[in-house]
């Protein structure tokens, strides 16, 4: 194991319960990347700033101190926009966390409660509902949501050195992975240099 996650919310593991949970995890050599501040206010901002957290996920409830506080290290901010869509909750101040240093990522919330496994229906979200530009949310789709799992070195981006993990899109320009969000333009999926998926032409 690397990392250490706790879910900070009322009812769940409290605020003190997630700072000792997060320590002893530290101790052992993990690094902190954990839920919160999504339901509730739990001050998981502060609480991740202070023991420099490599991420934390939600935060749809995340106080402007908090953001300061992440912007130390800085911690990265896993935002999930299908979580304030499918609960109909305030959407994470994405904008305001990168005026402020902290680095944004994007991920799907796959699960239960949001049965989502499309990104490009992610970052549309993201482009819509918390005012990313495509060229952030592209960025925090892949070289950001990298670092969030400490992998930014060999993932997350076309450089020479890093794993050959990417897909080709069938659309005049990239931005059509976002703006055709329904049946983004998947032509094939490239994973380590090798095609391991290719639509079927008609």
């Amino acid at each position: 194991p690397e990392l250490i996650d706790v879910f900070c919310e009322r009812g769940v593991f409290e605020a003190e319960d997630t700072r000792k949970i997060l320590i002893e995890g530290k101790k052992i050599g993990l690094e902190i990347n954990f839920h919160g501040d999504e339901i509730n206010c739990t001050h998981s901002g502060e609480l991740g700033g202070e023991l420099q957290a490599l991420a934390i996920s939600h935060l749809e409830k995340v106080t402007e101190n908090g953001i300061i506080a992440m912007s130390k290290r800085p911690t990265i901010a896993v935002l999930l926009p299908t979580t304030a869509y499918i609960l109909r909750l305030p959407v994470p101040p994405a904008k305001l966390m990168i005026s402020k240093g902290v680095p944004v990522c994007l991920g799907s919330d796959f699960n239960p409660n949001a049965h989502c496994m499309s990104m490009p229906f992610v970052m549309n979200l993201a482009c819509v509902t918390m005012g990313l530009t495509m060229n952030e949310s592209l960025v925090a789709a892949t070289l950001n949501a990298a670092a969030s799992m400490n992998r930014s070195k060999t993932h997350g981006s076309l450089e020479i050195g890093k794993n050959g993990d990417f897909i080709l899109l069938n659309a005049p320009s990239w931005e059509h992975i976002i703006y055709q969000l329904v049946d983004p333009p998947i032509e094939a999926v490239v994973k380590k240099g090798c095609v391991v998926y290719q639509s079927i032409k008609k």
